[in-house]
């Protein structure tokens, strides 16, 4: 992947942290704190989806598929397993005890921390890619394929509506986001061209109705009204992947930003770090209302990235190339 694909990358798994950092969701947009993170945070909403993007834009033909399974699923199920173990661990030394149904769901469910239901979502996409590929050439199951998103979107809003809890459960582990994945495969295989300023103007107008859609699901009671899983963000992030992927196609690529190449070349463990990272800045700093809370999040994406590059450039120097691809996964 070359350095163009690890910046935006990098620039994903900043948008990841930053989601992660102390949260400003239930700040009224009244107040100076809520409204900057009422626009900062929907700025932020689309690293998940181009990431999916970015991993099917990637992926190669399958000729074989239990050699495509052997090499690509153990890169995804150990280091997940790993620190799907520590977070657990780190659980049950904070709370003294915890069940079997959390052990269940943090090793098969991806709920041991926030951000791990996109591993398994990754998991079943891998297993499913040597089918999807056969399926570039069909228009009709690409349309259904393609449409999977806004359909589980509106079940996802659905079931948050009318408190319906298995659907919304299933919805974390459904193909809500197989249409970015497979956006990438068909982007990839087709190498389409697109009018630039149409999707400047489809991101602007996308983003304006990211923020509407924001503002009337907040009366919702129990819905995070800043979810990814809107309307508005499939619109926002769809402008944003085709814009990075007419970018792309520029030959001459500039030697800047090398923070956001080390970030993409550090991102997969860094998504698995950042979120005991950011619980003991949490801890160390509390917020509190007086605070400015945009201050207060950049301190804690800056001292998150930080700690995040030490322990893995302490991790590259001490462990060997054989574990590293179950400790780190690269």
């Amino acid at each position: 992947m070359d350095k163009y694909w690890q910046k935006i990358r990098g620039g994903c798994i900043l948008a990841v942290i930053y989601i992660h950092c102390k949260a400003g969701n239930d700040l009224s947009i009244d107040t100076f704190n809520g409204f900057t993170y009422f626009i900062i945070r929907n700025l932020a909403n689309f690293p998940v989806d181009v990431f999916f993007f970015i991993s099917g834009f990637f992926v190669k033909p399958v000729d074989n598929n239990v050699l495509y399974y052997k090499k690509r699923l153990p890169k995804l199920i150990f280091p997940y397993l790993f620190y799907s173990v520590i977070y657990l661990i780190v659980k049950f030394i904070s709370k003294g005890s915890i069940g079997v149904k959390t052990i269940i769901g943090g090793l098969f469910l991806g709920t041991a921390a926030a951000p791990f239901y996109y591993i398994v979502v990754l998991v079943y996409f891998t297993l499913l890619t040597p089918y999807l590929q056969k399926c570039i050439h069909n228009k009709a199951i690409s349309i259904l394929i393609m449409s999977s998103t806004p359909v589980f979107i509106v079940i996802s809003h659905l079931s948050k509506i009318y408190s319906i809890g298995i659907i919304d459960f299933g919805i974390k582990y459904s193909p809500i986001w197989l249409s970015f994945y497979y956006l990438g495969m068909l982007i990839k295989y087709y190498k389409p061209n697109f009018n630039k300023k149409a999707l400047w103007i489809l991101l602007g107008g996308s983003f304006l109705f990211e923020l509407a859609g924001t503002i009337i699901l907040m009366p919702i009671e129990n819905f995070n009204a800043y979810t990814q899983l809107r309307f508005g963000g499939m619109f926002y992030a769809a402008a944003i992947v085709l814009l990075v992927y007419e970018y792309s196609k520029n030959e001459v690529r500039k030697e800047s930003h090398k923070l956001l190449c080390r970030l993409g070349d550090d991102s997969y463990p860094m998504y698995y770090i950042h979120c005991l990272i950011i619980s003991l800045y949490g801890k160390v700093i509390e917020y509190k209302d007086s605070m400015i809370l945009p201050l207060y999040v950049f301190i804690q994406l800056a001292f998150s990235i930080f700690i995040c590059e030490i322990i893995i450039i302490t991790l590259k120097k001490i462990v060997t190339e054989k574990k590293m691809k179950i400790v780190l996964g690269i």
